[in-house]
């Protein structure tokens, strides 16, 4: 999205965001208490600390690259709480953070993680390496998927994804049906970076507009879809 968009509509997108104008019920609770709630969490001392490591340790490539910031780090902790999955798929691995603020929710929950180099970032091996056997890696999209449906049949729930980045030689059609598959019924999809890929971003709009029920949440960087045969199909462009 380009920044003078971003500015022409960040008047109508912060006032969205507090709420104002949504009808639905679950959209404006979603938005107050989940997207913009500022009460303390259990586990913000921890993600605080994972943080200001990762900062400490990343090159000056890593930081030009800007991995998660620390209060979207929050905002996934929060989303991820909401949905409250057993079972997660990541796509690409980043610095560890993001994956260490979706597995503090749940004590017993698990992410298969897709990406040929999950250490790659400096600070990877150290963030990943408290969670043990709770991660399990893949080198590409399909085993990664594959071993997901097996595990999320055997925890239950319903599919929780998060695309952090597309790894190189990620293959987004393998990736794009299984979204699609997902989303015709409950699952929650947060896909981050949408700026800097434009495949990603493709990737998107794509979901976006096959979702046939529920609501998506979008600053165009960020993109959450909450699919439900239960809500009404509706977006929502906010300030996240």
């Amino acid at each position: 999205m380009g920044t003078f968009r971003r500015y022409r509509t960040a008047l109508s997108r912060h006032h969205r965001s507090r709420g104002f104008g949504i009808h639905s019920p679950h959209a404006f609770k979603f938005v107050r208490w989940v997207l913009r709630e500022r009460l303390p969490y259990y586990s913000y001392p921890a993600i605080e600390s994972i943080h200001k490591a990762v900062a400490s340790m990343s090159g000056s490539r890593w930081r030009r690259k800007a991995d998660i910031s620390l209060s979207n780090a929050k905002m996934l902790f929060r989303v991820t709480n909401y949905a409250n999955p057993s079972a997660m798929l990541q796509v690409g691995a980043g610095s560890g953070l993001a994956s260490s603020c979706m597995l503090a929710v749940n004590s017993r929950s698990t992410i298969t993680l897709c990406d040929p180099q999950p250490t790659a970032h400096p600070a990877a091996q150290r963030v990943l390496e408290p969670w043990g056997n709770r991660i399990t890696c893949r080198d590409n999209i399909a085993a990664a998927i594959m071993h997901y449906r097996k595990n999320q049949e055997n925890a239950g729930g319903n599919p929780f994804v998060l695309i952090d980045h597309l790894p190189s030689g990620t293959d987004s059609n393998a990736l794009l049906a299984y979204l699609n598959e997902i989303l015709a019924g409950t699952a929650v999809v947060v896909m981050r970076n949408l700026n800097n890929d434009s495949v990603l971003n493709d990737l998107w709009l794509q979901c976006k507009h096959a979702m046939p029920m529920g609501q998506t949440f979008n600053n165009e960087k960020i993109a959450i879809l909450i699919a439900s045969p239960k809500l009404q199909r509706e977006d929502f462009f906010l300030w996240l």
